[in-house]
């Protein structure tokens, strides 16, 4: 390997940790973000569960209980996208061994 070789793969080293150093950055924003949204999510199943029957069956009550899957799901979606971010972290880190 001559010395071109060498710092063209170390150039790609610090780039590749500075990428990884952004993706944990990323992660933990997102982590952040899922634990608000799942405090309002359960907030809102809390609401539903809370209401009477009656009212449960009603357009309000619909509502709310649409409101509580929506945001469960964008919990599921943002766990995902977690994992996705740890996957990308692992890869990183074993490229540059």
């Amino acid at each position: 390997m001559n010395k071109a070789t060498r710092k063209t793969l170390a150039d790609f080293t610090v780039q590749i940790e500075a990428i990884k150093d952004q993706l944990a950055d990323i992660q933990g924003q997102i982590e952040s973000i899922k634990d608000q949204v799942e405090t309002v999510s359960e907030e809102e199943r809390e609401k539903f569960d809370n209401m009477p029957e009656g009212l449960q069956e009603g357009d309000k009550g619909q509502a709310i209980q649409e409101a509580a899957d929506t945001l469960e799901s964008a919990v599921s979606d943002m766990d995902d996208a977690i994992n996705g971010v740890e996957n990308a972290i692992a890869n990183i880190e074993m490229a540059m061994q």
